[in-house]
């Protein structure tokens, strides 16, 4: 019995959703048996943009659970953004000062001085307008929904796993996460992430551990992940045994709403159930609509 909701445990019950119960379930979960109707690959891109569209209907009402701060070091005036970087929403200097940002055609020319107190993006890095600027930076942010990642540990050792070949090539992508090990029965928190795809624990792993990340959704919302990653798949590769269609979706808006107000508080009955838990599909999946948004 899995603690956590993990990739591994995620996706087990997406499957029998989507096929129903098989005896050799298992063959089909650590990929030894390809005969199934969805591929795990698949299943696991459907709970990804599944958790992604939950994340995207938190963020607006409770931004706070994503709000992070990280110090920066600049490098020639360039600060590279950290792996889970999502939303800006603030950037201060060594003094504590707002950093303004601007456009790309408002930075100084190449004989100009610049102006330390202000900023502009550039693909995965943030530039102070001021040329030569090493100094250590606030940067507060939103974090992004990182995917979460299941399969079978290539290597592993006393403080390392190493992680399948699906998982990402991003240094520090999973720092922070929690893992589950299903073979071993521990879980822990990923302290760093190499672009080798080791990941730093605390705990010994083994080469063939079957393993899976935890959602860094706020956990009451992770159940919710399954019924929505239900929708995506289906949305687009209409074969489940049990489709979910309108009736399904009116129980996850619901779900959705009790799970919501729950943990946010009542102040959410100002948005109308009926504007913002409309059902309709098409285009890669079900959609909730939201006043604004």
């Amino acid at each position: 019995m899995a603690t956590y909701l993990n990739g591994y445990s995620l996706l087990e019950k997406v499957w029998v959703q989507l096929v129903g119960y098989n005896s050799n379930i298992s063959s089909y979960l650590t990929a030894t048996d390809t005969t199934g109707p969805y591929s795990n690959s698949l299943i696991m891109d459907g709970i990804n943009a599944a958790q992604r569209y939950l994340y995207s209907m938190l963020l607006p009402r409770i931004p706070y659970e994503f709000e992070e701060e990280v110090a920066l070091t600049g490098v020639s005036s360039v600060f590279t953004l950290p792996a889970d970087f999502g939303v800006l929403r603030l950037f201060r200097d060594f003094d504590g000062n707002k950093i303004h940002p601007i456009s790309t055609d408002q930075r100084r020319t190449t004989s100009g001085s610049g102006n330390e107190n202000l900023y502009y993006r550039k693909g995965n890095t943030l530039v102070i307008d001021k040329a030569g600027l090493t100094e250590v930076c606030t940067l507060y942010y939103y974090r992004k929904c990182r995917d979460i990642h299941q399969g079978k540990a290539t290597a592993g050792a006393a403080t390392s796993i190493t992680f399948s070949t699906d998982a990402k090539l991003i240094v520090d992508y999973y720092n922070g996460l929690t893992l589950e090990n299903i073979t071993q029965g521990w879980t822990d928190v990923i302290d760093d992430y190499a672009i080798t795809r080791v990941a730093t624990i605390s705990e010994t792993a083994a080469a063939d551990d079957y393993v899976g990340t935890v959602s860094d959704l706020p956990e009451p919302f992770h159940h919710l992940i399954v019924p929505m990653a239900v929708f995506e798949i289906t949305g687009t590769y209409p074969i489940a045994k049990n489709y979910p269609g309108a009736t399904g979706m009116e129980i996850f808006n619901q779900d959705f709403l009790s799970t919501l107000r729950a943990y946010a508080g009542p102040t959410l009955d100002v948005y109308p159930e009926q504007n913002w838990c409309s059902y309709f599909s098409g285009g890669g999946g079900n959609r909730i609509n939201i006043p604004g948004h």
